[in-house]
């Protein structure tokens, strides 16, 4: 189950110079004084086998479910409580999922939540997933956007969009799937991780994901621009008003 992570920043303007989008992107201050990084697991917290029924209904209920219930598990190890998730979670598209989870995951770490998908950027993930690849070159031709920084992550093989999330948050280090990971020390580690929790401050965050299930393979971004530049076809106060985040624990402290 091959992964791949990119982070990267597209100049189209004048509006924010490299280094100062660059910061943004990798949590720096304008002084070039490190944020406290959002932590990565000690280790991989691998999947284990998954329920028979994924075989046969993937996108099932007890499938799903279970992917919930590891992905609890892995938050229970970083001393987080579990994910407060809206009704009728299990039966939203895996990018609507994978916009709860990262907002969740995001303000766990007092990072600002990303406001929505956009259809303009589903269609950008779509051809990465398509490609079976980062759509992060498709990102370098995006139009009307200004100056703007982008992550994006692909996943292939999973059984469906929640454990392509959890393989990304909580299996991404060193002997993992992350293909970008091949020594202990190298940059990629932890990439789609890092990418997922980009962005601590700066213009409009939006993100991008898609799923083609026949070739099981996922594709998301998040794109940072000076102001918002699409509508969005889903919303993160959707999902709040559907209960996300609802009486959400906070962050524990050692």
């Amino acid at each position: 189950m091959p992964s791949r992570a990119r982070i990267a920043l597209r100049l189209l303007g004048r509006r924010t110079p490299p280094a100062a989008a660059l910061a943004a992107a990798l949590g720096l201050l304008a002084g070039g004084t490190a944020l406290a990084a959002p932590p990565n697991p000690s280790a991989n917290i691998p999947l284990g086998p998954l329920p028979p029924a994924c075989r046969s209904a993937p996108r099932g209920a007890v499938c799903e479910n279970a992917a919930i219930a590891a992905l609890d598990s892995a938050r229970a190890r970083m001393g987080l409580g579990p994910y407060r998730l809206p009704s009728g979670f299990v039966s939203l598209a895996p990018g609507r999922q994978w916009l709860v989870l990262a907002n969740l995951d995001r303000l766990a770490y007092s990072l600002r939540p990303i406001p929505g998908l956009s259809r303009r950027l589903d269609t950008v993930a779509r051809q990465g997933a398509q490609e079976g690849r980062d759509p992060d070159s498709l990102l370098l031709t995006l139009h009307g956007a200004g100056s703007y920084g982008f992550t994006s992550n692909w996943a292939g093989g999973q059984a469906n969009g929640l454990y392509a999330y959890y393989g990304w948050m909580y299996d991404d280090g060193y002997g993992s799937p992350n293909v970008d990971c091949t020594t202990p020390t190298a940059a990629g580690c932890w990439g789609h991780r890092r990418d997922i929790l980009a962005f601590p401050s700066g213009g409009v965050l939006t993100m991008g994901a898609a799923v083609v299930r026949s070739r099981a393979s996922y594709a998301l971004t998040i794109v940072d621009t000076p102001t918002a530049v699409w509508p969005y076809g889903y919303t993160w106060a959707q999902a709040q008003a559907h209960g996300a985040g609802r009486s959400a624990a906070p962050l524990r402290r050692g």
